[in-house]
C-alpha cells in the first residue's frame, strides 16, 4: 500500500466514478458501508480514460474526473483493465467497477471487487481461498451478478 496505513484500499474505475453522476448512486458512502475503513484510491490510468471521454464533450466524464481527483491518485504505467487487475494484485486491493468481463478477470487472478447491484447498492465478490480484510458488513452476497 502507498501509504502504509493498513486499511484496506479500494481502486475506483472509470464506469464507477461515472455512477454518481448517471444515476445519483452514492459511492462514498456505499464503498464505505462494504469495506469498513477504506481508502478509496484512483488508478492514474482511469483519470485518463476520464479525461479522454471527456474531451469527446461528456459532461458526466468531466463531473467524474473532477470528482476522481478527491481521491489519492495511484500511479500506473499499465492501461485499462490491465492498470486494475495490475494493481488490485500488487496493492492487495478491491476494484469498484461496474464491468462484468473485468469483474471475473478480477476474481480470477484472486482480486475482491465491489460491484454495483441495482441503482443504491454495491456488493461484492471474493475469489474462492481469498481472505481479505473488510471490516463489517452490512448485508450477505452470492458473488453473482
Amino acid at each position: 500500500m502507498p501509504t502504509g496505513t493498513g486499511r484496506p484500499v479500494v481502486l475506483v474505475d472509470a464506469n464507477a466514478l461515472l455512477l454518481p453522476f448517471t444515476s445519483h448512486f452514492r459511492l462514498e458512502e456505499e464503498t464505505y458501508a462494504q469495506v469498513d475503513g477504506a481508502r478509496i484510491q484512483v488508478p492514474s490510468s482511469v483519470l485518463g480514460e476520464l479525461e479522454r471521454i471527456a474531451e469527446r464533450g461528456n459532461p458526466n466524464a468531466r463531473a467524474a474526473r473532477e470528482f476522481a481527483r478527491r481521491f489519492e491518485v495511484v500511479p500506473t504505467a499499465s492501461m485499462g483493465d490491465d492498470a486494475l487487475v495490475e494493481l488490485g494484485r500488487r496493492l492487495s486491493a478491491w476494484v469498484l467497477t461496474g464491468d462484468r468481463a473485468l469483474r471475473a478477470r478480477l476474481l480470477a487472478a484472486g482480486v475482491p471487487v465491489l460491484f454495483p447491484r441495482g441503482k443504491s447498492h454495491l456488493d461484492r465478490a471474493v475469489a474462492p481461498h481469498r481472505h481479505v480484510a473488510v471490516g463489517r458488513r452490512r448485508r450477505s452476497t452470492s458473488g453473482k451478478g
